[in-house]
């Protein structure tokens, strides 16, 4: 399976398809700063409205829709974005009930970081179950 990117799509479609895909992850696009370096983004900067379309973003004349697909780095999607609509966007993984921030397995694909969000989620949830009473 995988998501289309094309100008039509409006952020919040994105962002709803992309947790579809990867229930233990999250999208938030950032729209980089002039002079700002790529890489440099917080996700409490600006984010884009969740309406506005990704066409009011696009930088480059080349109209050629990507796909986000699970075999993907985390890298290669903020390459994509950057590259194409000045957006950073930043991934985001669940961690039991907290969501932290990829920046340092960039090199996973969202698969592999979908898979270790569930697990730790899981591992945390039946730590915080209460014991069994006999």
């Amino acid at each position: 399976m995988q998501i289309i990117i094309d100008d039509t799509k409006n952020v919040q479609t994105l962002q709803t398809e992309f947790n579809q895909l990867f229930p233990y992850l999250r999208l938030l696009l950032v729209k980089i700063q002039p002079g700002q370096e790529s890489g440099k983004v917080m996700q409490d900067q600006p984010q884009p409205s969740q309406n506005t379309s990704l066409l009011q973003y696009r930088i480059t004349n080349d109209t050629t829709p990507f796909y986000i697909y699970p075999e993907m780095t985390v890298a290669e999607l903020e390459q994509q974005f950057t590259k194409l609509y000045g957006l950073e966007p930043v991934i985001l993984r669940k961690s039991g009930n907290v969501w932290i921030e990829t920046s340092i397995t960039d090199d996973w694909t969202l698969e592999e970081q979908n898979t270790q969000g569930e697990l730790i989620t899981q591992q945390i949830n039946e730590r915080q179950k209460p014991p069994n009473v006999i």
